[in-house]
């Protein structure tokens, strides 16, 4: 069964996470035994997954103000350039898909060649798992084992804190067992998990291919990553592409409320192009945008007073749809509009039947105890209790309907003990940081953001901008979150043109796209975009079938 907190973690890791297709979402196609490579300081490749795959570990300082406190071990990995020993030869193109807890090792083993085809064959496009993540240790876990987390489930469920009266509270009391665990279990890593200290890792990577200068893209989490990198060193940067903004000074207020004002723009985009889509696209049509929108608020009634039964044991998926459920799945669609909205509408058409089982899948996601640790350590602390929290949470009810995924992550990180003490002197757990976001960068930064995102607007990229003199800000007229949810030839040109000899796009520059938000399902398997003379329209394609749910 779907459970409390599987549920709970889902709410976490949706306002975080960009969410990929559940390909990248499984671990890679081939197994690789990553403890097959022995750990050093410097980058030793080895073939790895598929050709031409190569894979390495990287020892790094836990603290690089203590170089004695020990290390931690990365995962790296790359498409190594096909001009490596030539003159055009250009050195290494770092990328990171979010989280804080994607595994960038599967992201380039998913989508890498796709992502090496934009940035150009100068180019090595090298990914990593961020100290605690997935295959690099010590890795973040709050629990002994699986039986462990389990006990942990049969708790109370408080997935939504603003459902109904009293589940917030239950929430705050809850998370602040988590933090215990955390606390109990952590052998003195949590300290050192934060962000700086990834963006520290991210130029002793640099230095092991035996360069002084960052090349990056980041997406979601990513633009923190990235924006943190260009604050701490401003001098250390040869391009810089942030894609899918955070309110970088929200996130480290440990606020995230900005976050939510394009949310319900792109849950507005649903219901205006199912309607536009008409019935033979759209399983969810309705007469007008406002009995569709109707149509759901019914839906949330119909499950408070019925929760629907999800029972589909070929995948296996089995468990209860109720409001909290409901809500998370159109959440988690708002993020790839263009592979999911024609899904989502469908599991709400089925579920008017009673059933949920295509709702609860799209509901499910993965353990959030990495997104608690770093996201709650890199912030300013939360004390409130669960009073304070339910002024808050009135206090951003009028951003969006999906503010309780806002109330939820902060209470997250009213754990006290999942808010720890940063090492010397670049974030502090004060008001005042040692070093600020922003600066003049050696090379100006991008940045990318769709017109109606959920979880990073528009309005946080041309904010983020401001903090960078020189930057430049690229519109993707799209929804959803990122530019990789609906790929687009006119953005992946401007990306390459960047990276390959600096050029900027003009100001104001606005991107469209081609897909469509509700494809025929006759067409979704062979319809093919008209012909276009731009190389990276293959690239397009390839991309948008690897962000299919």
């Amino acid at each position: 069964m779907s459970s409390s907190l599987n549920r709970l973690q889902s709410v976490i890791l949706c306002a975080f996470i960009l969410i990929f297709s559940s390909e990248l979402q499984a671990l890679a196609q081939v197994d690789f035994d990553w403890t097959s490579i022995p750990g050093s300081s410097n980058l030793s490749w080895v073939d790895c997954y598929t050709s031409p795959i190569q894979c390495t570990r990287l020892n790094v300082p836990l603290n690089y103000s203590e170089l004695s406190a020990g290390e931690a071990t990365l995962a790296v990995i790359r498409i190594p350039s096909l001009l490596n020993g030539t003159s055009s030869y250009r050195g290494p193109v770092l990328f990171n898909p979010g989280g804080p807890d994607m595994s960038g090792v599967d992201t380039i083993v998913q989508m890498g060649a796709q992502i090496a085809s934009v940035i150009g064959p100068e180019f090595d496009l090298v990914g990593f798992d961020a100290r605690g993540v997935s295959n690099s240790v010590p890795l973040i876990s709050f629990f002994k084992n699986d039986a462990e987390r389990a006990a942990f489930d049969l708790g109370p469920d408080v997935t939504d804190a603003t459902a109904r009266p009293g589940v917030l509270p239950s929430q705050w009391a809850q998370f602040q067992v988590f933090g215990h665990l955390a606390q109990d279990r952590d052998d003195g890593f949590l300290s050192h998990v934060t962000t700086d200290n990834v963006a520290r890792d991210m130029l002793t990577i640099v230095e092991a291919h035996g360069q002084s200068k960052l090349r990056y893209w980041g997406i979601s989490y990513g633009t923190v990553l990235g924006a943190t990198f260009a604050s701490i060193f401003p001098d250390k940067v040869e391009r810089l592409i942030i894609d899918g903004v955070f309110d970088v000074e929200g996130y480290y207020a440990t606020d995230w409320s900005n976050e939510l004002v394009d949310t319900d723009k792109v849950f507005q985009e649903f219901i205006n192009g199912c309607f536009n889509a008409g019935p033979e696209a759209c399983a969810f049509y309705d007469n007008s945008t406002a009995a569709i929108s109707k149509n759901i608020d019914s839906l949330y009634k119909q499950v408070l007073a019925q929760p629907a039964v999800a029972y589909a044991p070929s995948l296996p998926q089995y468990g209860i749809v109720d409001q909290a459920t409901l809500k998370l799945a159109i959440f988690a669609a708002l993020y790839t509009p263009y592979s999911s909205f024609a899904p989502l509408a469908q599991g709400l058409a089925d579920l008017t039947k009673g059933n949920g089982s295509a709702l609860l899948q799209m509901a499910s996601s993965s353990v959030g105890e990495i997104v608690a640790a770093v996201a709650c350590s890199d912030g300013q602390p939360v004390t409130d209790d669960a009073t304070a929290l339910e002024r808050y949470a009135q206090r951003i009810s009028n951003i969006s309907s999906f503010s309780s995924d806002i109330v939820t992550l902060r209470t997250l990180c009213s754990a006290r003990s999942l808010t720890v003490s940063k090492e010397a002197g670049v974030y502090t757990q004060t008001t005042s940081r040692a070093c600020p976001i922003g600066g003049k960068t050696s090379f100006p930064l991008m940045l990318i953001g769709n017109t109606a995102d959920p979880v990073t607007p528009l309005a946080a990229a041309l904010n983020t901008s401001k903090l960078f003199p020189g930057s430049v800000v690229l519109t993707q007229d799209s929804p959803g979150h990122t530019s990789f949810t609906s790929p687009s030839e006119c953005t992946l040109g401007y990306v390459q043109r960047y990276f390959q000899n600096g050029t900027m796009p003009p100001a104001g520059t606005v991107c469209p796209v081609t897909a469509n938000l509700f494809p025929l399902a006759s067409n979704m398997s062979t319809k093919r975009e008209p012909a276009s003379n731009d190389p990276l329209s293959d690239v397009v394609l390839a991309l948008r079938s690897s962000y299919r749910n």
